[in-house]
């Protein structure tokens, strides 16, 4: 081989080599699975296994590459399944929990698919459900969606990269009905913010008729089922507005916390929802929490959260009060694998949002027949 054929070909291979190194592709998981006690649940006591309870099973593969500069090209895709049956979570779809690709840039990162709203990924975090309570620890019915209950189609996201200690967000969600650029769409936008020990954020959506854009066009959410409970009589709404805050103070070994959220279900009855009660105004409700987590040593935790719900309505839809506390601990095994035992009961009053008596119902599980819901798990979380 010629001398200028032989570096040609070694440079050519440690071109190769190079762009491999400037990019990944990351195959991750998790999978969940608890032995779940629920009091009254559709009438009677179940005994059963339940998957995702403390953090939802999942895999996803996520990429970088980079390209020069500050600049990358990022995507990242998320299926949801239920590990007891392998059936696919988010109502069948294959990558129903994220799918986007998009570009980091300097200043942030501009995403474009299937991504979650800002009261998911800012506020979430400062609600015990979303943090370290699991599932049925979740605000009643994820009326708030800091758990991620729905996601938004068609969004073009963008998130700066934080500065001293600030990060900011926007999201627009193209609602894809032709000759109309506000059908089923939403927008909204976050701000979050760290100093020491003390965190908090913010988040606003307006999301059109929300029963089509974010429901699936059915009077249950995509996460929670929520069958005559705080909002599922409130579907037929044209507009459907969140508005929420977190905060939280670590000091030692100790976390507190705590959120408070606004949803309003505006204009009932001219949505494109069912209205079999004739609604009309609106429908708001209101949740704050308070909660509390102690690390006893790197590996072990425990915590406790109390949940306030107020279900207000005009135009003749009722009003509701749904109270809940969570408390429960962790253990770590090792980095990957957490084991974990935690109960939830829930208390409900006044009249659902369907017009019958307000009964508890803990988020993914069957209401209960009265007003009162415990639920008690103990499982093993593994992450990959």
């Amino acid at each position: 081989m010629k001398p200028t054929r032989a570096l040609l070909s070694i440079a050519c291979c440690c071109a190769a080599i190079s762009a491999h190194a400037q990019s990944n592709v990351t195959l991750y998981g998790i999978i969940d699975e608890a032995f779940q006690y629920t009091t009254n649940q559709a009438g009677g006591h179940a005994y059963q296994l339940a998957s995702g309870t403390l953090s939802a099973s999942r895999f996803g593969f996520r990429g970088r590459e980079d390209l020069g500069s500050g600049y990358a090209a990022i995507f990242q895709l998320e299926n949801g399944f239920n590990a007891n049956t392998g059936k696919l979570g988010q109502n069948g779809r294959l990558f129903g929990r994220q799918s986007w690709v998009g570009i980091s840039t300097p200043y942030g990162a501009v995403t474009l698919g299937r991504q979650y709203d800002f009261e998911t990924t800012f506020v979430g975090p400062f609600e015990s459900g979303y943090a370290w309570s699991g599932g049925p620890g979740t605000q009643p019915g994820d009326n708030n969606n800091m758990n991620a209950s729905f996601r938004l189609n068609n969004a073009v996201k963008f998130v700066s990269n934080p500065y001293h200690g600030l990060t900011v967000g926007a999201v627009y969600s193209f609602g894809g009905t032709p000759g109309s650029v506000t059908n089923n769409s939403t927008y909204g936008a976050g701000i979050t913010y760290t100093i020491g020990g003390f965190a908090a954020a913010a988040s606003y959506s307006h999301i059109d008729h929300p029963n089509t854009s974010v429901y699936d066009g059915t009077n249950t959410t995509t996460g929670v089922t929520v069958s005559g409970l705080s909002y599922s009589g409130f579907v037929s709404a044209k507009s459907l507005q969140i508005s929420a805050l977190g905060a939280s103070y670590t000091f030692g070994n100790s976390t507190i916390g705590g959120t408070f959220s606004n949803v309003d279900f505006g204009k009932l009855g001219s949505g494109s929802g069912p209205n079999p009660e004739g609604y009309s105004g609106t429908g708001v409700l209101n949740t704050g929490e308070i909660n509390y987590l102690y690390h006893f040593t790197p590996a072990f935790s425990a915590g406790t959260a109390f949940i306030y719900t107020l279900v207000n309505s005009t135009g003749g839809a009722p009003g509701a009060i749904y109270r809940q506390i969570d408390i429960g601990t962790t253990y770590s095994l090792s980095k990957r694998t957490d084991v974990y035992v935690w109960a939830y009961g829930q208390n409900a009053s006044g009249t659902n949002s369907v017009g019958g008596p307000a009964v508890a119902q803990l988020a993914f599980t069957s209401a209960s027949s009265t007003d009162k819901q415990l639920a008690v798990v103990a499982g093993i979380r593994h992450r990959f």
